[in-house]
């Protein structure tokens, strides 16, 4: 689990680092659900080399593929390229190989340093199993039944504002290793089945956190806060 937690962290910076290099080439938009981090996807495609060379296809095996956006079951250029898009939308992307395969290719179908164009038909999309609330929803849950979780290092702690109320229990520190001693301080202080929102510095790694507590661990009622505290602080938020 802890190893889990880890590989996601560092993919969450990566995605930082590359994320406006994807090109949305043609798009007809939905009218379902619209795709957000940890959603639940099921698709079809066709993947094209730069000189229109089908590699692979969906459809041809006739076979929707399942997976879940940012916990790389796909490549990079797909976490980026799909978010945004809503069920029964139709998108065609432009990735580099940096966020495809690479500069080995992948096996005899996609040499190195392969630029990749999908077609992508977005058949049903699944919300994340935790839940995600804005400040003003967290005002209306301090007066209910729910426990905060501050997740984040003192350094961020002692350069920004507090939650009243809220636990601290670090999980990752500064450079990104995850504590192992987390879950035995989280369980000190949460009872399984109560009502916890997870609160990060920009609200990205509690996401993570949240996602990892309902796949993996299969714990109910679990939220993180949107935009965490930096997004309080822009709403005049009252503080400790």
């Amino acid at each position: 689990m802890v190893k889990i937690f880890l590989f996601l962290l560092i993919y969450i910076f990566s995605f930082k680092s590359f994320s406006n290099e994807v090109k949305i080439l043609n798009e007809t938009i939905g009218n379902g659900l619209e795709v957000k981090n940890h959603s639940k996807l099921s698709v079809n495609y066709i993947g094209r080399l730069e000189d229109n060379t089908v590699f692979d296809s969906s459809y041809d095996r006739g076979q929707l593929f399942d997976f879940q956006i940012g916990v790389r079951k796909v490549i990079l250029g797909w976490e980026i390229g799909l978010l945004g898009m809503k069920e029964g939308g139709k998108r065609t992307i432009f990735i580099p190989y940096q966020l495809a395969y690479g500069e080995s290719g992948a096996g005899s179908l996609i040499p190195p340093k392969s630029n990749l164009i999908f077609e992508i038909e977005l058949i049903k999309v699944i919300p994340p199993g935790y839940k995600e609330i804005d400040g003003y929803q967290l005002k209306l849950a301090m007066t209910s039944d729910f426990k905060i979780i501050d997740i984040r290092n003192k350094g961020e702690i002692i350069n920004s504002n507090k939650i009243p109320g809220a636990i601290q229990i670090t999980a990752f520190d500064k450079n990104g290793n995850f504590f192992p001693n987390f879950f035995d301080k989280y369980k000190e202080k949460v009872v399984a089945g109560e009502k916890v929102i997870f609160v990060s510095q920009n609200g990205d790694i509690s996401s993570i956190l949240a996602n990892g507590f309902v796949e993996q661990l299969k714990q109910t009622n679990i939220y993180h806060l949107k935009d965490g505290i930096s997004g309080l602080e822009k709403i005049n938020f009252d503080f400790e």
